[in-house]
């Protein structure tokens, strides 16, 4: 499964496989959110990536526990990721 660790920031999260399962409901929830900026947007990607169940473990994920800069970086890692899975391979 994928982690996400920053050292520096005290993050260390790790997702599951995606699958549509995830993908939709995470981005049905950033469509909700359209329109935010700054720390509100942070919140929008990490509050969608809990609504598509991404995280794995046991641990609850709570976006408003982070701090902006923690925040800021994780949601970033997160879109680049979906981004990243939904690349068609070149043939």
């Amino acid at each position: 499964m994928p982690t996400f660790t920053n050292n520096e920031l005290g993050v260390d999260v790790e997702i599951v496989e995606l699958t549509q399962r995830q993908a939709v409901p995470y981005w049905e929830a950033l469509q909700a959110a359209n329109g935010t900026t700054g720390p509100a947007q942070w919140h929008s990607i990490l509050e969608a990536a809990v609504k598509g169940k991404w995280f794995a473990g046991k641990k609850k994920i709570d976006p408003l526990d982070y701090t902006p800069a923690q925040a800021r970086w994780l949601a970033e890692e997160l879109a680049l990721h979906l981004l990243e899975q939904s690349k068609i391979p070149e043939a």
